[in-house]
């Protein structure tokens, strides 16, 4: 398999272009924290006086060393929406927005550094990852840059059948396109650690030969305007090493999949603009729908494996982050390019999928707990580091708040001075405030600018949303706590993750078994310290019933959510790309329809449908074994093969 030739030389001094002048930056900082420094500082200290009503105990000085951090991530949120609000509506566009720095001539320029544009799956529906590339490289051509862009599926499948349909559908697809030689596949026979090893296995046998790499997921979809214009983007920025995108969910069918990508529609652009204020040259990498330059990459951004055993040690599963750190270690910025079309992906479509997600992730980003400590990192490298581990970790602060809150209350103190009662009150309001007041701003901005929808009718249907949207996510966020808390303690003790395959896609109906037996417990906590809350006092049973009413309808709001009931029938939950679809979710949308309506199998055939074409069809058999690569050490018994042949066709492919 040969490739496009582009030799890049090599990197010594790095080009400044693209990376925010240094006073700019500390500048930008030093008022984004000034603000985040004085509230925390603001609730710390009113949390202080309500605490010391009745002297300082044990019991004290750990509520408030778990609230400080907590209080902490409430204000970054917080100020982080308010300035990208603040700097959406500014008259003036910001020098430093990388939009305002390329022009309509630099975006007809023609492109002339070579991309290679990478999907790593592992078992994966070959369907949908295969007919998202076709999706992609239709509207590619259609941009007229697509010679410079080469397509990679990068494959790490250990199931027989999912291997035998890749190789079909990479060869159908080639053929029908006419795209041999620009779109590539490879099977790794050892799937070492795991994507990033994928990635690296990718860069060390043809990086070379490229100027930049775009990552995808499987479920990755992005528009061709968007490929070149990232490329171009590069190209005028010599000083970026990595350009991340934002990638908004689409595709969603399910009620929580269709609130994540409201959600994400509506909240995301302005808490992307404020990221990118704050981050400038240190954002970090979520690792797909971003672009990299290859040499810097390759020279400066290889995964050694952690220090100890797993979950603590061993190969680093969030390796975004980390490679993000490397490339700004190396010189090179690492941006964000908030972008409200051309990026998008697929989310988990039940709870049950997000939780498995989320198990993932929170190993990953504990990981990084040792990375904190090394040398060599940029100060906002380490406070990347510092929020990817809060983000989980916070789910257990806030559940030990909730238990010394409950031990708290239930230890006898007498009568509360006013003073006390005052800082109560305005701890609570301020709370109140941080959480919510983000979301009435950017709805009220939706409604009177109108960036999402230009109709009147819309815009208010977007408010209604999104009240309905605070409902549900204020009574997923209890049972999120219950589990991330767990999460965290699961890899603190030594309880590594499996790697598995995702699914993408809810296929038959909400397993409610499944949900039934993995809620329970959060139920079960829910009444006990309901029990315990009613026993202290009706006060304190009154302060914690929207948490505990939560816990209590986990499992049925967690049955609905997973369900196909969506809204669509009463207009919520809209979203921009529903309304008013791209071409490349079109295409996607398009090709879907007409395999699955050609195609019907049942579940059995559908399951084993590569190997039973392998084995029946001459054509895909020789399209196998044309594939695989020669062994070294050919010291296989034909004994042994036999043996394999006589399982297969006796006990079937499961054995």
């Amino acid at each position: 398999m040969t490739a496009r030739d582009d030799t890049t030389p090599p990197v010594h001094a790095v080009p400044q272009g693209g990376i925010p002048p240094k006073h700019i930056a500390r500048l930008r900082r030093a008022t984004f924290f000034a603000f985040v420094g004085l509230g925390t500082i603001a609730g710390t200290w009113l949390m202080f006086i309500y605490l010391a009503d009745h002297g300082f105990r044990w019991l004290e000085f750990a509520l408030l060393a778990v609230f400080i951090p907590l209080f902490y991530q409430l204000n970054i949120g917080f100020w982080t929406a308010l300035f990208g609000v603040w700097l959406m509506n500014r008259p003036k566009r910001d020098p430093l927005d990388l939009w305002s720095s390329i022009s309509r001539d630099d975006l007809q320029e023609p492109i002339h550094a070579s991309t290679a544009i990478i999907m790593p799956v592992y078992n994966e529906d070959v369907t949908r990852v295969f007919e998202g590339l076709r999706a992609i490289y239709l509207n590619l051509q259609d941009s007229g840059d697509a010679e410079s862009f080469d397509f990679f599926v990068l494959s790490d499948s250990d199931d027989p059948s999912k291997w035998i349909e890749e190789e079909a559908a990479w060869l159908e697809m080639c053929r029908q396109l006419k795209a041999f030689g620009r779109i590539f596949y490879r099977k790794r026979r050892k799937p070492i650690n795991r994507k990033s090893g994928n990635v690296s296995d990718f860069c060390r046998r043809w990086g070379k030969q490229y100027r930049y790499m775009i990552v995808l997921d499987a479920d990755s979809l992005m528009s061709g305007w968007m490929l070149t214009t990232l490329v171009r983007m590069m190209e005028k920025h010599p000083g970026i090493g990595i350009l991340q995108t934002f990638p908004k969910q689409v595709a969603s069918v399910t009620l929580l999949g269709r609130l994540m990508q409201f959600a994400q529609s509506l909240y995301g652009p302005p808490f992307m603009v404020g990221l990118d204020y704050w981050q400038g040259g240190e954002a970090n990498f979520w690792g797909h729908n971003a672009i990299i330059r290859l040499a810097p990459f390759i020279e400066n951004c290889a995964l050694p494996p952690l220090p100890g055993k797993e979950p603590f040690g061993g190969h680093v599963l969030s390796h975004d982050f980390v490679e993000a750190a490397l490339m700004r270690r190396a010189g090179y910025a690492v941006r964000l390019l908030p972008c409200h079309r051309g990026s998008y992906e697929e989310g988990p479509p039940t709870v049950m999928d997000m939780l498995k997600r989320d198990r993932r992730w929170c190993q990953g980003n504990m990981q990084h707990f040792w990375l904190l400590f090394a040398k060599g990192w940029h100060p906002m490298s380490r406070l990347n580091f510092f929020h990817g581990i809060l983000s989980y970790a916070g789910s257990l602060l806030w559940f030990l708040l909730l238990v010394f809150a409950t031990l708290l209350a239930a230890t006898p103190s007498g009568s509360q001075s006013s003073q006390a009662v005052l800082a109560q009150e305005l701890l609570l309001g301020t709370t109140i405030a941080l959480i919510f007041l983000p979301k009435v701003v950017i709805v009220l901005d939706e409604v009177i600018t109108g960036r999402l929808f230009k109709p009147l009718r819309l815009r208010f249907l977007t408010a209604l949303t999104s009240l309905a949207d605070t409902v549900v996510f204020t009574l997923m966020a209890p049972v999120l706590m219950i589990f991330h808390a767990r999460f965290v303690i699961y890899t603190v003790l030594g309880r590594g993750v499996k790697w598995v395959t995702q699914r993408r896609k809810l296929s038959g109906g909400v397993d409610w078994a499944e949900v039934t037996l993995t809620i329970w417990p959060v139920v079960a906590i829910g009444l006990l310290w309901g029990v315990i809350a009613a026993m202290i006092s009706k006060t304190f049973l009154l302060w914690m019933s929207p948490i505990l009413c939560s816990m209590l309808v986990a499992i049925p709001v967690a049955i609905l959510l997973s369900g196909r009931a969506s809204g669509r029938r009463f207009g919520l939950f809209l979203t921009p790309e529903e309304s008013d679809p791209p071409a490349v979710l079109d295409l996607l949308d398009s090709h879907l329809a007409e395999v699955n309506g050609r195609i019907q199998l049942s579940p059995e055939v559908e399951r084993h449908f590569g190997l039973m074409q392998v084995c029946l069809d001459p054509y895909v058999n020789g399209l196998h074994v044309s594939l695989l690569r020669r062994r070294r050490n050919i010291d296989v018994s034909r004994g042994y093969l036999r043996d394999l042949t006589r399982r297969l066709i006796e006990e079937g492919p499961e054995k």
